[in-house]
């Protein structure tokens, strides 16, 4: 699959009917996290960059009352369930929707108030170039947020792909996947924002809740399926093992259980500046 087919599929699984329900507090809290750092107004007009199909972009526009959202990624079949989801939710007059490239974005210089970007920067070959490009389409004393994941080496991941890993003989993540983990390390984002020209540059690590309602079973098919980096590593596992891998991951996923729901930490890093 090309990288264009991988992100397409992820946001066709992302909004599979059979997951809609469960999956809805899924990314929440993630999502409150970077538009804590962004500092919206009701009336901003916000650029979302890595938009997949539609989150955060729908729940961006949901936060404002006069602003507007232009909802950025480089998958054609993302933006068109971005747009559905926005008609099915009535707010097709808030979100429009770019099919683009972050290393070269097609707006005029100075027309947005805010950019956004959850679990996306890790993966654009040019840190450098994408700054420049938000730091132009910014208006003066606007600001940028992005949420990247934190170590790989966390509750969630040691529960599933780390599992993985550990009891297939000769598992490794992919390298695709490894990208993931790119800004991990300590102010590697704060520094790639402060090269970039931004001011009052400022970098937090946090733990937030990823809330499922549903079982660990269900988790865990979900997590395989829009994984799409991942798939290299999940199609590997042998057919003999596959029932011993599932029941170590349910196992391990039921940690986090309480009730009808599960309540999983996992560790972010959020960094956000200020164009001058």
């Amino acid at each position: 699959m090309t990288e264009r087919d991988l992100w397409d599929a992820a946001s066709r699984a992302r909004l599979n009917d059979r997951w809609a329900e469960a999956a809805v507090r899924w990314n929440e809290a993630m999502t409150d996290a970077l538009l804590s750092a962004a500092a919206l107004d009701p009336d901003s007009v916000v650029l979302d960059l890595a938009a997949g199909s539609g989150d955060p972009a729908l729940t961006i526009a949901g936060h404002l009352n006069g602003g507007r959202v232009i909802a950025l990624d480089s998958s054609g079949s993302g933006l068109v369930l971005t747009n559905a989801q926005s008609r099915r939710l009535g707010l097709e007059q808030t979100i429009a929707c770019i099919q683009a490239d972050a290393h070269a974005i097609p707006l005029a210089q100075s027309c947005v108030d805010r950019v956004t970007c959850r679990c996306g920067i890790m993966f654009f070959p040019e840190t450098a170039l994408v700054m420049s490009e938000v730091l132009r389409v910014l208006k003066p004393k606007g600001r940028a947020a992005f949420l990247v994941w934190d170590r790989f080496e966390q509750p969630f991941f040691d529960a599933t792909v780390a599992t993985v890993i550990r009891l297939v003989r000769g598992a490794q993540m992919p390298p695709q996947a490894r990208t993931m983990f790119r800004f991990a390390s300590q102010g590697s984002l704060e520094r790639a924002l402060q090269t970039g020209g931004f001011h009052n540059v400022r970098e937090q690590s946090l733990t937030v809740p990823r809330i499922w309602s549903g079982t660990p079973e269900a988790l865990w098919a979900y997590q395989q399926e829009i994984s799409t980096l991942c798939h290299p590593l999940f199609e590997k596992i042998p057919t003999d093992l596959r029932s011993k891998v599932d029941a170590e991951v349910v196992s391990l996923l039921s940690r986090f259980q309480s009730g009808t729901v599960l309540s999983v930490p996992v560790n972010i890093i959020v960094a956000a500046g200020q164009r001058s």
